[in-house]
């Protein structure tokens, strides 16, 4: 049966259920926190908030919240979580703040929102500062860690102690919001544009969590390990939420490593994963160690997924779930996959069409863009904070307009392709820069590769590659070349191939194609 909760309702039913096991541990450094802990600690953090909020009077109603924003910007970390969930108790708006973000773009996140208050740490002081001046509705900064010098170089700011927001009390605050109010602003990477900040209601989360169960055969017994930041969907909703509603255990680690990932997980038992961006062709691309075997893991996904699912199933000892699920920011989690075959499954709580150029439905089998509606209040993103007109643009004909490419066949299973972005037009020919991709992926040297669309000469776009080697690889650019043009169509084949010492990546781990794109050639 769907849960109508708040989250700050549902943890403390979940805190209560389960309050002396393990919810948390944190990696390398070992620390654990039961969910009776993590629920007195969630309290005794709303009560502080509520203290230096500038609208006490009003906390704790669902009236206009625009001027109730408070950010995050934090390494993973119990404190993160335990912030995050209080500021839901007391029905004040998180914007999640990808620590990555510098300059105009982390300016314009903060003054959009009119964020009045601040949690970081000291290794995110000099961007603020870089931004401090510009910053129009910033009053308090609550600094998690070591103070350092923080109140001489926020002078005009309050600044404090994250230990000064821990209050006495640590009894639940109940809130009269509904689930379907809203509970964080997260922005999306501005891969299409400036980043925009994406409304996301309680029922929004909770849809997420509750769908990801039955899929991924998920139980109280189950550990998870969680390496991305917090600031993304994917491990708030996909990792962490479905384990505090089993009981589970979730693993956390600020940021994947590749060398700590297989001794890490062997160590805390984990059962289950998430392979985002190109996590599973990196764990591919080590070489073999005794811990990738010697592990409780039992399944992971991926997508998508260019390692083939039985050599990827076969290395480690694990079940590959195909990359048939679908799920982004804007539109919620739609497409649960199905533990054993590539199509996804549209949830009942969504309407998903197919559709050409002109926006008519395409039949079945045929690529098109992927829109989708939904067919229950909050369980898509409710629009871009401040952003009316990119939101009325996003949902012209009454749908939601993905950007990506799929299809449906017979039976209604949904097959993702790509992102509409990453298709090159190349000599009348429309490619997938995940097809040239995977190509690439198949020489045995090549560790990681990303293609992106170049101007060309004769009009439209050529390919350029970007290819990282493995350990100890000798192949050269016309190595490469030839193994493409053994295994990529001749209009496939790229124009430039770059090999690079390290890729840029983005927060979850996916190659920067923005930075890519301003390599000179």
């Amino acid at each position: 049966m769907s849960q109508r909760i708040t989250l700050g309702e549902l943890f403390h039913r979940c805190a209560t259920t389960y309050s002396e096991r393990t919810c948390i541990t944190t990696v390398p450094d070992g620390r654990q926190i039961t969910y009776g802990q993590l629920e007195a600690l969630i309290n005794r953090l709303a009560h502080g908030l509520i203290a230096i909020s500038p609208e006490a009077e009003r906390v704790g109603t669902s009236d206009d919240l625009s001027n109730s924003c408070v950010a995050i910007m934090l390494e993973n970390s119990i404190e993160y979580v335990a912030l995050s969930y209080a500021l839901k108790k007391i029905n004040r708006v998180e914007v999640s703040v990808n620590r990555a973000f510098r300059g105009q773009a982390l300016l314009r996140m903060l003054n959009l929102t009119e964020t009045d208050t601040l949690i970081t740490s000291a290794v995110h002081f000099d961007p603020i500062l870089d931004v401090i001046d510009g910053l129009s509705h910033l009053r308090w900064i609550v600094v998690v860690g070591e103070l350092d010098d923080a109140p001489h170089r926020f002078p005009h700011l309050d600044v404090m102690r994250y230990g000064a927001l821990l209050a006495e009390r640590c009894d639940h605050i109940v809130s009269p919001a509904s689930d379907t109010d809203l509970a964080v602003i997260m922005f999306t990477s501005g891969t299409t544009g400036v980043s925009k900040g994406c409304m996301l209601s309680h029922r929004y989360a909770v849809r997420t969590a509750e769908n990801m169960i039955e899929p991924f055969r998920l139980t109280g017994e189950d550990v998870n390990y969680t390496p991305y930041p917090l600031s993304h969907i994917g491990p708030a909703f996909y990792d962490m939420l479905p384990m505090f509603m089993l009981g589970g255990r979730v693993v956390l680690r600020d940021g994947f490593s590749l060398s700590a990932f297989w001794p890490e997980v062997a160590r805390e038992n984990v059962t289950w994963f998430m392979c985002l961006g190109s996590v599973q062709q990196l764990l591919y691309s080590e070489p073999v160690r005794p811990e990738e075997k010697q592990h409780k893991v039992t399944r992971c996904w991926s997508t998508p997924a260019p390692v083939p699912k039985q050599d990827f199933e076969a290395r480690f000892n694990l079940h590959l779930i195909p990359g048939g699920g679908y799920g982004s920011t804007d539109a919620g989690w739609v497409v649960v996959p199905q533990w054993d075959h590539e199509g996804g499954v549209v949830l009942p709580h969504f309407e998903v069409a197919i559709i050409d150029a002109n926006d008519d439905p395409v039949p079945a089998g045929v690529d098109g863009e992927m829109v989708i509606r939904p067919r229950e209040a909050g369980v898509m993103s409710d629009g871009y904070f401040g952003m009316p007109e990119r939101t009325l643009a996003s949902r012209r004909n009454l749908w939601f307009h993905t950007g990506d490419i799929g299809c449906m066949d017979e039976e209604g299973l949904f097959y993702f392709r790509c992102r509409m972005a990453e298709r090159i037009r190349v000599r009348g020919e429309m490619v997938s820069g995940f097809e040239v991709e995977e190509g690439l992926l198949c020489h045995p040297d090549i560790e990681d590769a990303a293609a992106v669309g170049i101007p060309s000469e004769f009009g439209e776009e050529d390919i350029r590659a970007f290819v990282t080697l493995k350990p100890a690889a000798s192949c050269t650019v016309d190595d490469i070349l030839q193994h493409c043009r053994e295994h990529l169509a001749k209009f496939m084949v790229p124009a430039v191939i770059t090999i690079l010492d390290e890729m840029p990546r983005t927060s979850t781990g996916k190659p920067e194609k923005g930075v890519l794109q301003k390599i000179p050639l």
